[in-house]
Formats: C-alpha cells, structure tokens, sequence
C-alpha cells in the first residue's frame, strides 16, 4: 500500500531541507494501488485528512479529474471541507467501483489477512485474532467470517497441547474462505 506515503512527510521537488540542499521527491517503492486505498477509506481506517496527499500521488501517478484535482488542493482540511460524494468520485477517477460497502471492505481485508497467515507471512493465531478484534470489530462476524472467528475464541484461552489441533483447523477453514472468497 502506500503507508509510507500516509506515514512519512517528504519534501516536494525542489523544497530546501537544510544547509542549502535540495533533494527531488523519490517515488513510493511500492506501488500506489487505488483499489486497497478506498478499502482501507470504507472500512474506516484511512482518515479523510489524508485524503489530500492520496489525491497528489494519483495525479503523480497518470489518474486525472475534477474531484482528484480539487481534493488535491487541499490544505489541512476539515471534515467539512470535503464532501461524500467528492471522497466517491475521486476513487471512481482513479478507477476504484466506488463507494465500496463497509461489509465488502471487511471481506477484503480478511481475504488479505488470510492469504497472509496461510503464505506463511504471519502467524495463523495473529490473523485469526485481527479479524475478529479488528475486522469483525468484537461484533457479529458475517457468515463467512464465523468459522475464523469462533476458532480465535477458542484458542485465545487453549491450553497449549491445543495449539497444533487449533492451528491446522484455522488453516483448514481459512483455506475454505479462501476458495469462497475467490470463486465469488
């Protein structure tokens, strides 16, 4: 994604830093990718006030149009400052189906968390956990996510003979979203 684009203040090409040297703005290593950027926005962890420097970095990057160009221009805005439907049509100028359901972000996000555990990236446990904490925010899971969801609650207090059983059938049943996720 482009967190370091969200995390990092750089300067601009051509800004002075300091004892008189000018360094051009490097390009994010990673690629910019519209689609995860409205995801992480709908399922509300991307605040609008970054919305701003997103805007920057898809013109950068060859998107165009008037709410990408307006949003663009923005100064430390307030949530005022920035209409829904602004938010909405500049993920469409960028190619993104928006407004994404907050329902459909939180699949997607859990099928980036399960394809991680199940690469081998993190820890089954972790991804489990994060999805019902985070994703499924400790409330009803929806139906796809129940079966995770409940072999997290087990395993939070298993004992530790349990561990090896609960992880292959966190596996089995991420693999199982998995193929759900992917044939929907």
């Amino acid at each position: 994604m482009c967190n370091r684009l969200l995390t990092e203040v750089e300067p601009r090409f051509g800004q002075q830093l300091g004892y008189g040297t000018v360094r051009p703005m490097e390009k994010s290593p990673v690629n910019f990718d519209p689609n995860a950027i409205a995801i992480q926005y709908y399922f509300g962890d991307l605040q609008y006030w970054k919305l701003p420097a997103i805007c920057i970095e898809a013109l950068e990057h060859g998107f165009d149009g008037r709410c990408l160009r307006r949003l663009s221009g923005l100064v430390n805005p307030v949530q005022r400052d920035i209409r829904q439907e602004e938010i909405d049509a500049a993920f469409r100028e960028m190619g993104v189906n928006a407004p994404i359901s907050k329902d459909k972000a939180r699949l997607v996000l859990a099928t980036n968390a399960v394809r991680r555990a199940l690469a081998g990236e993190t820890n089954v446990f972790n991804e489990a956990t994060h999805i019902r904490i985070h994703i499924c925010e400790l409330h009803d899971a929806p139906p796809e996510l129940q079966p995770i969801v409940a072999l997290s609650k087990q395993s939070e207090h298993a004992p530790s003979w349990q561990w090896k059983q609960l992880e292959n059938q966190l596996r089995d049943t991420m693999t199982q979203f998995l193929n759900t996720q992917t044939q929907g």
